[in-house]
């Protein structure tokens, strides 16, 4: 099983106050040093209400830790133009008292939606139908509300799979071929227990959904599922505290690429999924040494041969 799934507990299973969601997937590739990369995925859920929400729910095919499923609210809600580049408008932040909501408004200061920071009383993560279910307690509101947060770990590598280049022997040790395979609510890839979970509760359909991939300017993409509608550069300075100071590297440069669906009137979807085929740098040190070495050998048989014939016809 491959694909994550997104819907929600009703307080009241008669109401249909909620249909469609927004979703918005950030998944960052970023360069260690040599053949070493560090992987985590941004997740953002905006609900048009949630006044028949008892609780959010997310699941993933894979097992999930406590540590590695965070809110990451606190790194952009305080910086403007942080907010601003995260939904490419020009937004402002205003705090609600003690509540945990954001209120974001819009340049003539009129209210868009707001952002819910919650707290580890809000979420319950769960083993269940073979990976984790992630259960997000949530404020009643009538409003728009979004939701952000960061998953690391071993399950990002779940994503990826990883092969040599076929076409050179000696490419293979210096670059490596990426699949990235992502898919959302994709019924023939969740287990049946969970889609009777989930027909009991609350199914939602995809209204809108963001995929960005941002990884190194020397990675290639060499295709994917459908053509991106946007790469740009990334602004190190800008994103460098929302990543944490030791993973942008601000002498390097990194591209953002954005795939996207939906977002018309009757477009909604019931699954999203994204194909991304690139080839990156890998220096593999130990069978760039064996290449070397066989060379070399290559190169005194080579010589011990060529004066053997010199010899030979030295003595016709």
């Amino acid at each position: 099983m491959k694909s994550i799934a997104v819907w929600y507990e009703p307080k009241n299973n008669s109401i249909e106050s909620l249909n469609d969601v927004e979703l918005h997937f950030n998944l960052w590739k970023l360069p260690l040093g040599s053949s070493q990369y560090t992987r985590f995925m941004d997740i953002g859920i905006k609900l048009d209400n949630t006044t028949n929400i008892s609780r959010l729910k997310i699941y993933f095919p894979f097992k999930i830790q406590k540590a590695d499923f965070t809110d990451i609210v606190d790194k952009f809600i305080s910086k403007p133009d942080l907010v601003s580049a995260i939904f490419n408008e020009n937004y402002k932040t205003t705090s609600v008292g003690i509540s945990k909501n954001h209120r974001i408004t819009d340049s003539n200061n009129e209210f868009v939606f707001n952002i819910y920071e919650t707290s580890d009383s809000d979420v319950e993560i769960t083993e269940q139908f073979k990976g984790t279910v992630i259960n997000i307690s949530c404020q009643e509101s009538q409003e728009q509300t979004y939701f952000r947060f960061r998953i690391s770990g071993n399950y990002l590598l779940s994503l990826s799979d990883i092969q040599k280049p076929s076409n050179a022997v000696v490419q293979s040790a210096f670059s490596k071929i990426e699949l990235i395979d992502f898919r959302v609510n994709e019924a023939r890839d969740l287990d049946l227990d969970l889609l009777e979970r989930i027909d009991r509760e609350k199914a939602l359909k995809i209204k809108k959904a963001h995929f960005f991939f941002i990884c190194s300017s020397n990675e290639d993409v060499l295709g994917s599922h459908k053509p991106y509608v946007s790469c740009r550069n990334l602004e190190n300075y800008r994103w460098i505290g929302y990543v944490d100071d030791d993973k942008l590297n601000p002498n390097q440069i990194f591209l953002a690429y954005h795939w996207t669906q939906g977002g018309k009137p009757g477009d909604a979807k019931q699954d999203f999924s994204v194909l991304i085929k690139s080839k990156f740098e890998s220096n593999n040190w130990r069978t760039i040494a064996v290449y070397i070495l066989g060379l070399a050998v290559l190169a005194i048989l080579f010589n011990i041969v060529s004066q053997q014939i010199i010899n030979w016809i030295s003595c016709k």
